[in-house]
């Protein structure tokens, strides 16, 4: 380099490099370890940014109502206080009073979790992604039986003794205390097409509950009730009929398949957080089961392993109804 474009060059740049030799030699001075803890805290807040940009500060998470909406709260308030210490942020739970409302909530973005059944995933999912992260499984299944209820002595003794009946289905939000059963009646071939249905009984209750169900079929005001096996059989069932009720009912049949609850997550929200949840909620399955039976009587909360609510859409196809007439 010439000695003229040399002098130049210093000029501009010379004070630029004695900074940088200055900011060399201090950079060399501190101990590596120290370098290294620096960069290591420097990437972690930046993924952390990165894997929580988007996502809630508070985690809402609706719980399908149930029989004992003051009972499924407490419940509720049990699995956030497992998930806001695992999780290390807020949870909020909501209980509403019907159905589409947390289906709607999963469609706004204003629900970012829900324990719910088949029918209102369904009604939500087809307006907004949702991801299963786990199922129930109950008596080693993750579905179990819609049943037919009659009284003991009852003249009906078969399903094809049905017709002419007074028929009380749970109510017309029930996926097993409805759908399946009003199902089964056409795959039994009991009537020709879904519209046959008002006309095959003498009568149609739609009670409101599954206790109600059962007990109109105990009070004589109808023959036979609809209702899920879980309601009559098992732990649970002492929260539907005291032992002395149920020992006036047997049951008439049996439809296996009905899915079990699942636990959806909003696809909005980052897959690292959704992650999060189903290994909390997992971790709460096997650690403390007794919270998740308190919720809805299943014990055990498991990754999905099909396409979970597969036999409740070929249900809503065979009947003619959407999810939209169950979610209310």
């Amino acid at each position: 380099m010439k000695t003229k474009n040399k002098e130049v060059f210093k000029k501009k740049f010379g004070n630029f490099i004695s900074q940088a030799h200055q900011i060399g030699s201090i950079w060399k001075s501190i101990p590596q370890i120290l370098i290294a803890f620096i960069l290591s805290f420097s990437g972690q807040s930046l993924f952390a940014k990165t894997q929580q940009k988007g996502d809630p500060s508070t985690l809402i998470f609706s719980f399908q109502k149930q029989k004992n909406p003051e009972d499924l709260k407490k419940s509720a308030d049990l699995v956030k206080e497992v998930l806001e210490k695992e999780l290390a942020q807020k949870v909020e739970v909501l209980v509403p009073s019907s159905y589409g409302t947390t289906a709607q909530g999963l469609i706004s973005n204003k629900v970012h979790v829900a324990f719910m059944d088949s029918l209102p995933y369904i009604l939500a999912s087809k307006e907004t992604e949702l991801d299963i992260i786990a199922v129930e499984k109950r008596s080693e299944r993750t579905s179990y039986d819609s049943i037919f209820i009659v009284k003991k002595g009852s003249n009906v003794s078969s399903l094809n003794d049905l017709k002419g009946s007074r028929m009380a289905f749970s109510s017309q939000t029930s996926t097993s205390g409805y759908l399946f059963p009003f199902k089964r009646i056409l795959d039994e071939k009991l009537i020709s097409s879904p519209k046959d249905l008002p006309q095959f009984f003498s009568s149609i209750l739609f009670a409101g509950g599954y206790d109600k169900a059962m007990l109109a079929v105990i009070n004589g005001q109808a023959d036979v009730a609809a209702v899920s096996d879980y309601a009559f059989e098992g732990e649970k069932a002492s929260l539907y009929l005291t032992p002395e009720q149920r020992s006036q009912l047997k049951v008439l049949d049996r439809t296996p398949g009905v899915p079990t609850h699942l636990v959806a997550v909003n696809k909005k929200i980052s897959l690292n957080l959704r992650n999060k949840i189903q290994e909390a909620l997992l971790k709460l399955s096997k650690k403390q089961p007794e919270i998740i039976a308190s919720v809805y009587g299943a014990s055990e909360l498991v990754k999905p392993q099909s396409n979970h609510v597969e036999k409740t859409e070929r249900a809503l196809q065979q009947t003619n109804m959407s999810a939209t007439d169950f979610v209310k």
